[in-house]
C-alpha cells in the first residue's frame, strides 16, 4: 500500500551551534511504502543560498533490528546520497552516519498527522582544537542544525 501526505510548515537552519536558528518556509511530501518504509521529499530555505531540496528514503526494520536509509540534499549532501542506519520506535525513526572520519550526521523523523525532522551535526572533540582563540565557546557533541515541522 502506498499513501501520500502533502504538507507545509517551517524549517529552521543554522550552520554553527552558536548561531541562532533561522526559520524559513518549507514543504514536504511523505509517501509511505508498505507498513514501515517511506520517502520524505522536502524543501527548505537557506538564509544565504535560497531554496534547497532533499529526499530521505527510509526502509523498514530488518531482521537485525536495523533501519537503513539514504539522504540526498542539495545543500547538505552532494553529489551522492549518504547512507544512514538506525532504529525505529513506533512512528519515530532515528538515523546516523559518520562523515569526514570523526564527524557524524543524525536525522530523526517523527511521522504522524504532523511530520517533523531534526538534523543534527555531531562535532568531534578534535575539531575544538582547530577553533580560533577568539571563537565563541563551543562544545563537542550533537547540535540541531535543522528543525522542520510540517502540518
Amino acid at each position: 500500500m502506498i499513501t501520500t501526505q502533502s504538507l507545509t510548515g517551517t524549517c529552521a537552519f543554522r550552520l554553527m551551534p552558536v548561531d541562532p536558528l533561522a526559520d524559513g518556509p518549507s514543504s514536504a511530501l511523505v509517501t509511505r511504502v508498505g507498513e514501515q518504509g517511506f520517502t520524505l521529499h522536502y524543501t527548505w530555505v537557506h538564509p544565504a543560498d535560497g531554496e534547497q531540496r532533499g529526499v530521505l528514503l527510509v526502509g523498514g526494520v530488518g531482521e537485525d533490528g536495523v533501519v537503513e536509509a539514504s539522504l540526498l540534499d542539495t545543500w547538505h549532501q552532494q553529489p551522492g546520497p549518504m547512507q544512514l542506519t538506525g532504529t525505529r520506535d513506533g512512528s519515530r525513526v532515528d538515523l546516523s552516519a559518520p562523515y569526514m572520519e570523526e564527524w557524524a550526521w543524525e536525522v530523526s523523523v517523527e511521522l504522524g498527522d504532523d511530520v517533523s525532522m531534526t538534523m543534527r551535526n555531531v562535532v568531534p572533540e578534535s575539531a575544538l582544537a582547530m577553533l580560533p582563540p577568539d571563537s565563541p565557546p563551543m562544545s563537542a557533541g550533537p547540535y540541531d542544525a535543522m528543525v522542520a515541522v510540517w502540518r
